[in-house]
């Protein structure tokens, strides 16, 4: 489950509203009888370091509560890494990025580098919708005829090529 707080700014205010992000998140699990999730997602960055540092303190102060077994992020680049990173409480297990063959373009021409950035800060890159949004056109011809060949669907190279840059890939 996902804690979308990125239009406050402030710590305080970040704070806030990521805590009632969490909080809706355990509370529609309730009904289920569920008072923890496996894993609860920071969709997307504060403006700033500082809006930064209240998200994920929220989410710190869930995992403390132990109604989370790990904290995420998503949409975040290196740098806004560094500030959930910059006190060294909790790392994030999963950095989750729009990522895929089609992709590539989106970090500086070096899509194998975001997997690495990541992985050196002890992340995961995991990609989301690879296929439904970025194997369109060109990424798509390219991935098909190099499938032909091996026998394999365009699909099937398009998600190998993500492993092969060190990073997982969720299908949804």
């Amino acid at each position: 489950w996902s804690v979308l707080s990125n239009n406050v700014q402030g710590y305080g205010a970040a704070k806030e509203l990521s805590a009632r992000g969490c909080a809706q998140n355990l509370e529609a699990f309730a009904a289920g009888g569920i008072d923890y999730v496996d894993m609860i997602m920071l969709d997307y960055p504060g403006p700033d370091a500082d809006s930064i540092r209240g998200q994920w303190a929220a989410l710190e102060e869930m995992a403390a509560q132990k109604t989370t077994r790990s904290l995420a992020v998503s949409n975040f680049s290196p740098a806004q890494l560094d500030v959930v990173l910059a006190d060294k409480k909790t790392v994030p297990t999963v950095n989750q990025l729009r990522y895929g063959v089609g992709f590539a373009g989106l970090y500086g021409g070096n899509a194998a580098g975001i997997g690495a950035e990541n992985a050196k800060r002890g992340v995961i890159v995991q990609a989301w919708s690879p296929l439904g949004r970025a194997l369109k056109g060109r990424a798509k011809t390219a991935c098909d005829d190099i499938g032909q060949k091996y026998g394999k669907t365009g699909a099937q190279v398009a998600l190998k090529w993500i492993e092969a840059t060190g990073c997982t890939f969720t299908t949804q």
